[in-house]
């Protein structure tokens, strides 16, 4: 193949980084430089002569004729659509490659193509790993159950996910391109991009939810939404992408406003009952005593945290061991109640006056939710004074 170049042109090929080919018309290797050996695993009296499909192979499930595809090249051999196509390669051992390849008429009269190859078969892999990996994030994304809302250094929208849209009102083809600050009141906007600009300078990536309170968003139709928000920036090419995660915190304080109605009621039926009453652990600490129940122990000044049978029921009886018996039986009744059995008997009292009392008396447990492991997990004390009911002895 000494026809092909001069010795000179030979050596200035030789010496490049780059794998080159010089292909006839009729599609035979008429030479390889070095690099281009290197690449395809071929000595050069090996591949000298042989058919360019030997190293340049059709793609899988399709058809391309390799001398056909070097002609149509090497007529606009700076095309742009050259940055985007690949051709399968195949080394001496069978290897495949993916191969970025140039062509340029070597001389027009032979018709003498020269061929540059270079291996992207890393490069195109990483580019369906990144490409794999993006689609994988943008799924979890667009199913996630918080509202997700991309922006990018300018502060319009770049990814507006379907929870975003039912949260808002908006279509996501109405909102992408757009300024993000349509999805905030008017009397905020100022204040978020001062908010944003300090978080881009700020040297921490992420704020979590909670960490900036609650904000207010704008529905489509006007109305303001309650949200709780944080916020993700990452830098590519030293340019900012903000992700904003946000979540709809309505039914949150909705069901806050209802617990706290809850308890107000449970409250006014608690502290204003007639009937004394206490709730108290599984262990037989008071947790909450009533009004009623104050009265009836006169106070019981820190009552709450104390043993229930503990408590002054009999401040005026001095024989210790009988105090000692009627707090074991007291203890005992609790600890029973504690395993799921309801108590109901009446109970002698003597206040500070040193008048007796008769108090009907009840212990009722309060089970935790159904499933196999249920437990009692409090116990409602109730006495009603009835002496003035019983007969005198």
């Amino acid at each position: 193949m000494n026809d092909v170049l001069d010795e000179s042109a030979r050596r200035i090929l030789d010496a490049l980084p780059e794998a080159v080919l010089i292909v006839d018309a009729a599609g035979r290797v008429r030479y390889l430089n070095e690099t281009a050996g290197e690449l395809l695993g071929y000595r050069r009296n090996e591949l000298e002569g042989s058919d360019v499909a030997t190293v340049i192979a059709s793609q899988p499930g399709q058809r391309v004729d390799v001398v056909a595809w070097l002609a149509r090249w090497a007529e606009e051999p700076h095309s742009p659509q050259l940055r985007y196509l690949t051709l399968t390669g195949r080394t001496r051992g069978g290897v495949q490659l993916r191969l970025s390849v140039r062509v340029a008429k070597l001389d027009a009269e032979l018709r003498r193509y020269l061929v540059t190859l270079r291996d992207v078969t890393v490069e195109q892999r990483e580019h369906q790993d990144v490409k794999h990996a993006y689609l994988v994030a943008s799924r979890i994304l667009a199913i996630s159950d918080d509202a997700i809302v991309n922006a990018d250094g300018n502060l319009n929208v770049t990814f507006f996910n379907r929870k975003a849209e039912l949260l808002f009102g908006f279509a996501a083809g109405e909102i992408v391109g757009g300024p993000i600050d349509r999805l905030l009141p008017e009397r905020y906007r100022l204040t978020h991009a001062r908010h944003v600009k300090d978080f881009r300078d700020a040297k921490s990536p992420s704020r979590l939810m909670g960490e900036r309170g609650e904000i207010v968003g704008l529905a489509a139709g006007g109305e303001e939404i309650p949200l709780e928000a944080s916020i993700t920036k990452v830098f590519v090419d030293g340019e900012p992408t903000f992700s904003v995660q946000l979540r709809d915190i309505r039914p949150r304080k909705a069901a806050e406003r209802s617990r706290a109605e809850t308890e107000q009621r449970f409250r006014t039926v608690f502290d204003n009952a007639m009937e004394a009453i206490a709730l108290v652990d599984p262990a037989g600490a008071v947790l909450e005593l009533n009004a009623a129940a104050r009265a009836l122990l006169d106070g019981a000044t820190g009552a709450v945290g104390r043993k229930f049978w503990l408590l002054p029921w009999w401040p005026r009886l001095a024989d210790t061991v009988e105090r000692e018996r009627r707090e074991a039986a007291m203890q005992d009744a609790v600890l029973r109640c504690a395993r799921g059995e309801e108590i109901r008997t009446r109970a002698e009292l003597t206040d500070l006056q040193g008048q007796a009392r008769v108090i009907d008396f009840s212990l009722r447990p309060v089970w935790g939710p159904a499933g196999a492991d249920r437990v009692v997990v409090s116990i409602v004390a109730e006495g009603r004074d009835i002496t003035s009911l019983v007969p005198p002895s």
